[in-house]
């Protein structure tokens, strides 16, 4: 079986070589997810692999490595893994923690269990909290521990959001934030302070609160300076780490089952998906029920009617991951250097039901009379200056709750978070102006093109700027909470 082709910059981090082990640490940055290879003595293991996994087998292939273990932390909720694929094409055996249970052929490593790899060992610590399964491999050389690959139990200066595996009652938040608590004083804080820390997530990610920047630590900086490892009561620990927990991105449930269940090799989707369709079979498709995904950065050239635009530089994989559902069948138009790249990151998130993308783009779309909506895309004075007539005016905040508390917001402004516009549209009027703004512009367009679908008429964007510039400049009166 051949190994994916590898079509979007998958970043070498930090490197770690001697003559007992050689570790590669991986960073995507629209998923802010590190992966790693790690060899020993011509045998090697990748932890938490993405799902497009040509650089691990080309790395093992440079250095005349076999792969012999596929390690996962955990079930992930936030990427689909490349574990089933990897494993086909080398031979490797895919190893969870205690009590993960699959659809697919795994070792369940016991807690404490040593697996053998070159002159090294890893061991796996069972680490419950993130997940039920949720385990650190620790990289055993000589005797010593040199270094953990946390996943989401523990990142730089955060830990992994307990709320993901919740089931009713059998387990809730705070049950699982009890077994963190635990996990991270008896397991975690009692490795040696120079154990380094490789993490399974960077800041960005929505798989921690405020996950810091940084690409690795140690043990004994994190003590220092990661709220949730200072010394407090388990009960003080869970009303800290649930305090302002935002909501999960919706797509999250469905990823953590598509691993479990084991999803389709990306080899054989990637080319069932990068598909040009000419004019005709687009909208054929759009008339069949798909939906227009537009991800040109610019739409000052022209609304799609009916499109979701989410520009492919303002983080797709986050906001597709929050506004559309994953079973959505999706038609892409973007600018001809960003397709590969739009439908890979689509597919690193589970969105297999992509249908194709328009050749030649928003170009022949327009070219070949493709409807376009009505939006008034004015200056942001103009956007602002509704004094004259402010009885058929109103503003739309897509921001988040926290954003209002820090910053306030346009006085009398509706404030409606960008993932829950369409479960709100009952509080969104359709017989007047709706002025859409964000911090800086890109959700506000996110947010038009979501009324736009569901059928708002009289929207109006700034064509730059949002309620930063609409705060510095004094253009609107500001309301706090």
């Amino acid at each position: 079986m051949k190994a994916a082709q590898q079509l979007c910059e998958n970043r070498p981090g930090e490197k770690v070589e001697n003559q007992d082990y050689f570790i590669q640490q991986y960073y995507i940055e629209c998923l802010s997810t590190f992966s790693y290879y790690i060899e020993s003595k011509g045998e090697a293991c990748v932890i938490d692999p993405l799902r497009d996994i040509e650089q691990y087998v080309q790395l093992a292939k440079e250095r005349n490595a076999n792969i012999r273990w596929v390690l996962e932390t955990h079930f992930h909720a936030d990427f689909v893994s490349g574990h089933r694929e990897l494993a086909a094409i080398t031979g490797a055996t895919i190893v969870y923690g205690p009590s993960a249970v699959a659809n697919f052929p795994i070792k369940q490593a016991e807690d404490g269990e040593l697996l053998p790899l070159g002159s090294v060992q890893i061991r796996v610590d069972h680490t419950p909290g993130h997940t039920m399964e949720s385990s650190c491999f620790v990289l055993v050389n000589q005797g010593k521990d040199h270094s953990v690959y946390t996943g989401d139990t523990l990142f730089l200066g955060e830990v992994g959001r307990p709320d993901l595996a919740v089931n009713n009652e059998e387990l809730t938040v705070e049950m699982l934030t009890s077994y963190l608590y635990d996990s991270l004083r008896n397991k975690v804080m009692k490795l040696n302070d120079d154990v380094i820390v490789f993490p399974g997530h960077g800041a960005g990610s929505s798989c921690g609160k405020a996950i810091g920047t940084g690409k690795s630590c140690t043990i004994g900086i994190q003590k220092q300076k990661n709220y949730a490892l200072q010394p407090m009561q388990k009960e003080e620990f869970i009303k800290k780490i649930l305090e302002g927990m935002p909501k999960p991105p919706q797509y999250f449930f469905h990823d953590a089952k598509l691993n479990k269940c084991g999803p389709n090799d990306i080899t054989a989707l990637l080319n069932e998906v990068l598909k040009p369709l000419e004019f005709e079979q687009f909208m054929e498709f759009v008339k069949s029920g798909a939906t227009i995904l537009d991800t040109r950065p610019n739409v000052t050239e022209g609304i799609v009617d009916g499109a979701i635009n989410i520009s492919f530089k303002s983080g797709l994989v986050n906001f597709a991951g929050n506004i559309i559902k994953p079973e959505t069948k999706l038609v892409i138009m973007a600018n001809q250097d960003d397709v590969q790249d739009t439908i890979l990151r689509l597919l690193r998130i589970g969105y297999d039901n992509i249908l194709g993308y328009l050749q030649g783009g928003f170009e022949v779309y327009k070219a070949n009379g493709g409807p376009l909506a009505t939006v008034k895309i004015v200056s942001l004075v103009e956007f602002c200056d509704v004094k004259a007539d402010q009885e058929n005016h109103v503003f739309l905040d897509v921001r988040g709750p926290g954003e209002h508390k820090e910053m306030g917001f346009v006085k009398g402004a509706i404030r409606v978070p960008l993932p829950e516009v369409e479960a709100n549209l009952d509080k969104i009027p359709k017989d007047r102006f709706v002025h859409v703004y964000c911090k800086t512009g890109g959700r506000a367009k996110m947010g038009m093109s979501l009324l736009v679908k569901n059928g708002y008429k009289n929207v109006v964007i700034a064509q730059e700027g949002g309620f930063i510039l609409i705060k510095e400049k004094q253009l609107m009166e500001i309301e706090y909470i």
